[in-house]
């Protein structure tokens, strides 16, 4: 038996433009990589209201934020997820606030619901991150996410080389509209043609370490239940396989 995975893709922009464009292409090959085994999802964060942590520390009596917005939906998501790829437009050479506020209080509310020993979630995360400018903050961006997986006890994985290093990594030339990437992909351009191959082999390798790290766990499964840091995801594995 293989135990298959679901894979979240989480556009980041407060538009529906290049960053789900990027996004719909890197899941569709996650998908392609076996359709009776990956299932996919994407959320996209615009239109949705997610503000910031304001450092109440509710979240450490109550084991939950109390904010009253679009977080828990997306957390929920995310919990139930075995590989996210967060496709993110760069804002002043970093991340778009409303998605900092996001990873701000998951990480805040995870930790505090987990006190005694945050658990290890084991999500393949991989990154697309496009701006307007060359090298205006996109390797930045790709890099605080990342920062991320790790704090966060995931795996972050990029696509193949030559296209992707750290991350499926573009940009624009200039160009504002929500559409650019697929103009200059029409037009032939060979920056966008490298971009969106480094998009669709980020989605091909999140989705074959996902297969692999799920049922490998799940072989390893009594060995693994040694270590207390894995208990979280152990149990998760219970209870979807099959």
């Amino acid at each position: 038996m293989v135990l298959p995975i679901k894979v979240l893709g989480i556009s980041a922009s407060i538009r529906h433009g290049n960053s789900e464009y990027l996004l719909r292409i890197a899941l569709e090959s996650a998908k392609n990589v076996a359709p009776n085994l990956v299932s996919t999802e994407m959320y996209s964060m615009a239109g949705k209201i997610i503000s910031p942590c304001i450092h109440c520390l509710a979240c450490i009596d109550h084991r939950k934020c109390i904010l009253q917005d679009d977080f828990d939906e997306l957390m929920n998501k995310w919990l139930e997820a075995d590989a996210i790829i967060y496709s993110v437009p760069v804002f002043h050479l970093g991340l778009p606030a409303h998605f900092k506020a996001f990873i701000d209080r998951l990480g805040q509310t995870l930790f505090a619901m987990y006190q005694e020993r945050p658990p290890r979630f084991m999500k393949v995360i991989g990154v697309i991150s496009q701006g307007t400018d060359l090298g205006g903050g996109e390797e930045l961006t790709a890099i605080q996410i990342i920062s991320h997986a790790l704090v966060m006890g995931n795996i972050p994985i990029a696509g193949d080389a030559p296209e992707s290093y750290i991350a499926a990594i573009g940009w624009t030339k200039r160009s504002p509209l929500p559409d650019a990437v697929d103009r200059l992909r029409n037009e032939g351009d060979y920056d966008a043609n490298v971009l969106i191959k480094a998009a669709e082999s980020l989605g091909r390798r999140v989705a074959y370490l996902a297969l692999i790290i799920k049922n490998g766990a799940y072989v390893l499964k009594d060995l693994l239940a040694n270590d207390p840091g894995y208990g979280w995801y152990l149990d998760k594995i219970k209870s979807m396989k099959g």
